[in-house]
């Protein structure tokens, strides 16, 4: 399968010369600037990954979003799974949730400290729903986003595991760096995001030590006796590189950042000009040409 030139429909990414093509086992696909645009999922992209699970493939989410806000697109796409949500922190099979890595009592109050000293809102979530570190009003688009808002404030989280922090810099580099640089300094991961929902906005996602869509997906692969070269990622964003570059096709939306079109094999058009779909009908092909159906 392998070719020197780029599949119909994508161009070539920064790692394409190391690409070797295998028949596609798993696609998982980022949701905010990958899956869904400003308008929301497109007919092309939901059409592609309808016919990418009728043609026997397991076309699976990975993204930084609750499972609550992702189960709505998982129905409506008919995917099959599994699904890893929270950035990593939680793995889905599509009926029940298989993996949590949660943050501990001692690193959520780091990250409690964290929003205080940089005056930054954060979302502390658990199994159902999340909390607040303070009030912000400019949160509300997000809440919409998730289908919810928040149950409380941080206090009301105590005896809960916490799955994932999330904080939001609203048009502030300086803010975001301290918000990265204070995550790390704690030793968690950090997982910066962008949704075209909500321009102008940075989602730093932050999850307990070597957890992120990579380590994920390696656990759940194992689980299901996949090779990480069957498996297609589809992503735009920088807490996508780590899945890239362990996936056997890397595929960036094309208006992802240098680093991500760096990392990746392929390139697929841009979210407004229904990149995940190209990359699905690409997928879908390979495997059924594979299989020989």
């Amino acid at each position: 399968m392998g070719s020197r030139l780029p599949p119909a429909g994508l161009a070539v990414g920064g790692r394409f010369a190391s690409w070797t093509a295998q028949q596609p086992q798993w696609v998982l696909l980022d949701v905010d600037g990958t899956l869904v645009a400003a308008d929301g999922v497109r007919p092309a992209v939901r059409e592609a990954a309808r016919a990418a699970v009728a043609a026997g493939l397991r076309v699976g989410l990975v993204t930084g979003r609750m499972r609550q806000a992702a189960l709505p697109i998982i129905e409506d796409l008919h995917l099959v799974g599994p699904h890893v949500l929270h950035n990593g922190a939680e793995v889905h099979d599509g009926t029940a949730t298989i993996a949590t890595f949660p943050l501990s009592d001692a690193e959520v109050t780091t990250l409690e400290a964290l929003s205080e000293s940089t005056g930054t809102y954060a979302e502390l979530y658990f199994d159902d729903g999340f909390v607040i570190t303070r009030p912000e009003l400019r949160a509300r688009p997000h809440w919409d986003l998730l289908g919810r808002g928040p149950q409380g404030m941080a206090d009301a989280r105590r005896g809960r595991p916490t799955i994932k922090a999330t904080f939001m810099c609203f048009h502030d580099d300086a803010t975001e760096a301290a918000v990265i640089a204070g995550i790390r300094a704690a030793g968690l991961q950090a997982g910066p995001a962008h949704s075209p929902v909500t321009p102008g906005v940075t989602y730093v996602n932050a999850t307990a030590p070597g957890v992120d869509k990579a380590t994920a997906v390696q656990r759940a692969a194992t689980r299901l006796g996949i090779h990480l070269g069957a498996i297609v990622a589809v992503g735009d964003g920088d807490n996508d590189l780590p899945l890239l570059r362990v996936a056997g096709t890397a595929i960036a939306m094309g208006q992802s950042n240098p680093r991500v079109l760096a990392a990746a094999h392929l390139t697929a058009p841009t979210v407004d000009n229904d990149g995940a779909a190209a990359a699905l009908r690409w997928a879908a092909s390979t495997h059924a040409a594979a299989a020989g159906t």
